[in-house]
């Protein structure tokens, strides 16, 4: 990468430009996909990562609160019917800290829905599933959790682990080339329930404070290191985290307290659509019980 002089004024694909070419020997050409670089394979970013994810991370926040891609899914209709803070909370993209009423009736609500990617491409026929709850932590106290590798056992009862492979950027207060931002790729594996082989990922983690004292917002994606087959072994498929979402949402009076909206999108080899879709649903909501559970 050195005699190509990638941070030069040369134009190169995958650094400079997505390409629609497989980056790597061994990975299929789909036509559904665009691929870029996020390292130069010399310690330091290729130069169209920051761009590449700054666009995750709208992505991943505009569809967090794109009303028309989601269909409500078992008790949610009834909690929202039961108190008006859900219809308006659940959708609030931004403007500060959430207003909490005064005679709210519970925190053990966890709000659940369904949806697909309308884009057409690589995933789009697979179902992600939207989640939203209270959870007794502060914004701050809950982003630093999530991104800590070595505590992911703590709130997800399905991880087998979780290791950092490349730390791109590592800093929320100085201005970087990620913004103020937690930046890294990232391996886990975790055994869900029914399936009987274990999962591996391989993903970006992006971190950052959202305007206006609003909370956090953290995007997952899955990336490709090297030419790896489906399944590792007898025991192991790699799989894929099409998009992560999750906003951490600051509640007004309630310092220790945040509204935590989070969307999976998913796709493992051998697990048909229907499965897919059943475990996502119950996924998601133990994961915000999970996260209740730690205090």
């Amino acid at each position: 990468p050195r005699s190509l002089n990638l941070h030069g004024q040369q134009n190169f694909p995958f650094f400079h430009h997505p390409s629609k070419d497989p980056p790597l020997p061994g990975v299929d050409n789909d036509p559904l996909e665009q691929w870029v670089a996020l390292d130069d394979g010399e310690g330091s970013h290729a130069p169209i990562a920051p761009f590449a994810i700054d666009a995750l991370a709208q992505f991943g926040h505009k569809t967090l609160f794109d009303k028309s891609m989601w269909k409500m899914e078992g008790k949610t209709a009834s909690y929202i019917k039961k108190t008006s803070f859900w219809e308006t909370a659940v959708w609030q993209a931004n403007g500060g800290p959430l207003k909490l009423p005064e005679t709210f009736p519970t925190n053990a609500d966890v709000l659940v829905w369904s949806g697909n990617f309308m884009h057409g491409l690589y995933g789009s026929d697979l179902p992600a599933i939207r989640a939203a709850g209270l959870v007794n932590m502060s914004p701050k106290n809950l982003m630093h959790l999530l991104i800590d590798s070595d505590r992911v056992k703590e709130y997800n009862k399905l991880s087998l682990g979780r290791k950092d492979i490349l730390v791109l950027q590592d800093n929320m207060k100085d201005e970087g080339p990620f913004g103020k931002s937690i930046t890294k790729v990232m391996v886990s594996e975790s055994q869900p329930p029914v399936i009987r082989r274990k999962l591996q990922f391989t993903s970006i983690l992006h971190a950052k404070e959202l305007e206006n004292d609003s909370g956090y917002l953290l995007v997952t994606r899955a990336v490709t290191q090297q030419p790896q087959p489906t399944m590792i072994d007898s025991t192991m498929l790699r799989s894929e985290i099409l998009m992560g979402v999750n906003v951490l949402r600051a509640i007004e009076g309630h310092p220790d307290q945040c509204l935590v909206i989070t969307v999976n999108h998913l796709k493992s080899p051998m697990v048909p659509l229907f499965l897919g879709k059943k475990l996502g649903l119950a996924a998601a909501p133990n994961f915000i019980h999970d996260l209740r559970a730690i205090h």
